[in-house]
């Protein structure tokens, strides 16, 4: 059964704030000892055009572990969000993906996919945005060794 569905543009916009906890909330122009960096691929949408699934990754680019890292990915407008993969959990009320590490080494790179349903009646843009925050050292600790 053919059935015709309404034409929507579905986006992956990596807005990223790059900034250690610690910095952020000082104001401090300090560079994190992690550099954690993060972007979507272009989004796969099913042949029936009511399911998009947008892949993503994080690296630690810097020379020295990146702590306690969370990112979290906004779709908008709120979409039926169907699957994560990776440390992720769902708030489906607000159509929020939070992704947590312990860790981040130096070099290291994770990968995950979040995939959301498109509604029959959507019509417009759809758009998936990131944030992603980490802090120098384990809380606790100090940053010097």
């Amino acid at each position: 059964m053919n059935r015709c569905r309404p034409a929507a543009a579905v986006v992956a916009t990596a807005v990223a704030l790059l900034a250690p906890l610690p910095a952020a909330q000082a104001a401090s122009s300090v560079r994190a000892a992690g550099d954690v960096q993060f972007q979507y691929s272009a989004p796969e949408i099913s042949d029936a055009g009511d399911h998009v699934t947008w892949h993503w990754n994080v690296t630690n680019s810097g020379a020295k572990a990146a702590h306690e890292v969370v990112m979290t990915h906004r779709i908008e407008p709120n979409l039926p969000i169907t699957s994560v993969s990776g440390p992720c959990t769902v708030d489906k009320a607000r159509a929020v993906v939070t992704c947590t590490w312990d860790q981040l080494s130096a070099g290291q790179r994770a990968d995950g996919a979040i995939g959301a349903e498109l509604p029959e009646d959507l019509s417009g843009s759809v758009h998936i945005k990131g944030r992603i925050v980490w802090q120098e050292s384990p809380s606790g600790t100090s940053s010097a060794k």
